[in-house]
C-alpha cells in the first residue's frame, strides 16, 4: 500500500512557512520549472497516484509538482508549487487532443511553450505559429488568481484546447 501522505508532500525542508513569500519569486521559479518539465520534456518521476504520470523540478527550498492522467485524447491534472513543504501556487487544468495525436500536440506545445515561456498558460495573450498550427492562449488575472483558455488551430480549424485556473494559496 502507498503511504499517501508521504509521497504527496515534497521531500524537503521541514521549516514551516510562517511568512509570506513573494509571488514574483514564485513566477521565476514556475517559469523555470515549466521549462525543465512538460516543455522540456524532462522532470519524469515515479508517479504517487497510480495510473497517473507525474513531473517535478526542485531548487533549493522550492518544489514544483505536475500530476496528471491522460487517456483517449483527454488529459486533466493540477501543478502545485511548494515552497519550505508548504503549498504556495497551485493551478488545475483539463485539455483535449482527441483531433490530433500525443506526438503531434507535444511536439506543437513544447515549441510553443518554450518560445512563449514567459507569457503562455499566465495571464496574457499569447500567440505562436509552429509549422502550419496556430497557437493562441488568453488568460486573465494575475498570479494572485488566474484563468485561461489556449487552442491550437490549423486551417483555421481548432484542434486542440486547454482550460486552465489557479493562483496563490501561500500564506
Amino acid at each position: 500500500m502507498i503511504d499517501f501522505v508521504r509521497t504527496m508532500r515534497p521531500q524537503m525542508s521541514m521549516v514551516s512557512c510562517a511568512m509570506s513569500v513573494d509571488t514574483s519569486k514564485i513566477i521565476t521559479f514556475l517559469l523555470a520549472a515549466r521549462t525543465k518539465t512538460y516543455a522540456g520534456s524532462g522532470g519524469k518521476v515515479t508517479p504517487a497516484l497510480e495510473g497517473s504520470k507525474q513531473l517535478e523540478y526542485a531548487e533549493g527550498e522550492w518544489l514544483y509538482r505536475d500530476i496528471y492522467n491522460l487517456g483517449q485524447g483527454l488529459f486533466m491534472g493540477f501543478e502545485t508549487i511548494y515552497f519550505q513543504n508548504e503549498a504556495v501556487w497551485s493551478m488545475a487544468y483539463f485539455g483535449d487532443f482527441t483531433q490530433m495525436t500525443e506526438e503531434e500536440i507535444d511536439r506543437i506545445l513544447r515549441v510553443a511553450l518554450i518560445a512563449k515561456q514567459d507569457t503562455a498558460r499566465l495571464w496574457q495573450r499569447v500567440t505562436h505559429t509552429v509549422e502550419d498550427y496556430e497557437y493562441i492562449c488568453e488568460g486573465t488575472g494575475s498570479m494572485e488568481k488566474m484563468k485561461g483558455d489556449e487552442i491550437v488551430k490549423k486551417a483555421d480549424r481548432q484542434v486542440y484546447f486547454f482550460q486552465y485556473a489557479g493562483g496563490y494559496i501561500g500564506k
